[in-house]
């Protein structure tokens, strides 16, 4: 049942082909090498009433003619990634239709739910096949399940929106016209690639890879607030509705600022309450789409970095967040190799490779569909949605507002933080979303491990680090017979992690310590591996000492 529609023919050499957006190369790079390429973005919805299969039919042909981005191909041609849009399908491919048989309508759920789940799970090969599955499952003629499941190549949260306004509306509006509209995407295509080639480019790259110096390569949750424990998911759903969300939407406009501003700073106000750190790196999704390509169906998410300082008083953050997050936004057409090259200046200096530990997504969901505004037929949206196991990478907020509510989930992995750190997290939390003030600026300073502050030029701590751990893991290298490790003051007024090493074996280098010390970081968060590395000998002419240039970019 679930197993996808016939494959097609990947492309051939006569037809045009195109490169990769922005978003569609970010996440490329993210899936390469990986096998299970199962990142989507779905939908489900009942229809209760006496639904007009053919109608539905031609409002999803519809849709897929207007929105070339659901007809592309991607595969990798001289080494290079690019795609290309297909013919139409016919209509067996657009949607799949299924009678499903069950004893009442709670085993039609279940099953309904479990073939989203398997559709969410499995991987689309684009060089194959559409970048999507409809399906239309019928367990009465007054009740059927509309599933939806799109590649993150072609769909992103805005452009699923407009799908969905657009299937719906074609419905109700009778709109069935099918000829296939290609040119707003590839004008889209088009226009972002020239852009990323022009001047305002090459100073957006500069400006990004000038702030990497001093960046935290990972947030840190001191180990006496819980510590990591195993790799499990923790998860949290907080919603406001009606009245509570109105009134709640009401105080910040009030105060001037944004519904996105307001979880960031939340957000961030919660992290510092747990860490000892100074300064976060929170990664932000955000739309990427220029002003011309509004509307267009694509993958155009970016996700850049925005930069947070401990302030002074807690209610300088939420100046600090629009200040920060306007910047971001502003430079949001930002390479891959851009950032890149921003973070590993912060590995060299710092020895700790990157790690993506603090994300935000917002959505202003304004054109999704729960209603019965076609008078026979009710929509219930979300109706089948499955238990999924989430996965999880860092501490993630995303957040969805609605005119007559907001949700939020908040996920954690558990090599983050324990779920006690976690459920601390989300009361800090939910007291601020509240309105409540945070108690205090100060870094948080519970009971843990000796823990030694590496700062930047202006005094901002931005790592952590254990000094007694970094002595055992060298120690342990079987070539090294005593190591000591200190943190000396670089050339600019930073601090950085040095060690004098003495070895047990001549032909030990600084590279096979930092080597040694590096295959024990993951999982480790206050692990580093030292910069500067001096392997001493029985004289000062034998001192052999290196600053280490690392590549653990992550």
């Amino acid at each position: 049942m679930s197993s996808r529609p016939t494959r097609l023919e990947a492309v051939d050499l006569d037809t045009a082909v195109h490169p990769l957006l922005p978003g569609q190369l970010a996440h490329h790079r993210a899936l390469w090498g990986t096998a299970e390429q199962g990142v989507a973005v779905w939908m489900s919805y009942q229809v209760t009433g006496p639904l007009d299969v053919a109608a539905f039919v031609g409002a999803v042909r519809s849709t897929v003619a207007r929105h070339a981005a659901l007809r592309i191909g991607v595969t990798t041609l001289d080494g290079e990634p690019v795609q290309w849009v297909r013919p139409m399908p016919d209509d067996r491919r657009l949607v799949a239709m299924t009678q499903v048989t069950a004893n009442d309508t709670e085993q039609f759920t279940r099953y309904v739910r479990s073939v989203l789940a398997a559709d969410i799970r499995r991987p689309f090969d684009l060089a194959v096949e559409y970048p999507f599955v409809l399906r239309l499952l019928r367990f009465t003629p007054t009740l059927h399940a509309v599933l939806g499941v799109f590649s993150n190549y072609a769909v992103d949260a805005t452009a699923r929106m407009i799908v969905v306004r657009d299937l719906w509306g074609a419905y109700f509006g009778g709109g069935t016209d099918a000829d296939p509209v290609d040119a707003d995407y590839l004008a889209a295509v088009t226009g972002q690639a020239a852009a990323a080639d022009s001047a305002r480019a090459q100073a957006v790259s500069a400006y990004w890879r000038q702030r990497g110096p001093w960046l935290p390569p990972r947030c840190q949750f001191l180990p006496g607030l819980g510590g990591p424990s195993a790799s499990v998911a923790h998860t949290e759903l907080l919603t406001l509705v009606e009245d509570e969300w109105k009134d709640v939407r009401e105080r910040w406009q009030a105060a001037g600022f944004s519904t996105v501003q307001w979880l960031l700073t939340l957000f961030a106000a919660a992290v510092f309450q747990l860490t000892p750190q100074d300064r976060l790196v929170v990664s932000m999704k955000l739309n990427g789409r220029r002003h011309a390509d509004q509307g267009v169906v694509g993958m155009f998410d970016v996700v850049v970095p925005v930069v947070l300082d401990r302030p002074d008083r807690p209610a300088d953050l939420l100046v600090q967040v629009r200040r920060e997050l306007l910047s971001a936004t502003s430079r949001r057409t930002v390479t891959r190799q851009a950032l890149d090259d921003m973070w590993a200046t912060a590995v060299r200096r710092l020895g700790r490779p990157v790690h993506d530990t603090l994300s935000m997504t917002y959505l202003e969901d304004t054109a999704d569909r729960d209603d019965a505004d076609g008078g026979a037929i009710a929509i219930e949206r979300g109706a089948y949605t499955p238990t999924l196991v989430r996965t999880a990478d860092g501490l993630r907020i995303a957040a969805n507002e609605r005119p007559n509510g907001l949700g939020v989930r908040l996920t954690v992995d558990g090599e983050t933080m324990s779920q006690a750190t976690f459920t601390r997290f989300v009361a800090a939390f939910r007291a601020l979303l509240a309105g409540d003030d945070p108690a205090s600026a100060a870094p948080a300073t519970e009971s843990g491990p000796g823990l030694t502050p590496l700062r930047a030029p202006d005094g901002a701590v931005v790592l952590v680090v254990d000094l007694a751990e970094v002595t055992s893991v060298l120690d342990s290298h079987p070539a090294v017979a005593s190591a000591r490790i200190s943190v000396e003051v670089a050339e600019d007024g930073g601090s950085r992690l040095a060690a004098e090493v003495t070895p047990a074996d001549a032909g030990v280098t600084a590279d096979d310590l930092a080597s040694h010390v590096r295959s024990h970081v993951a999982g480790r968060p206050f692990l580093a591996v030292p910069v500067r590395i001096a392997v001493v000998s029985g004289t000062p002419d034998d001192e052999r000492s290196e600053e280490l240039f690392m590549d653990g970019v992550g």
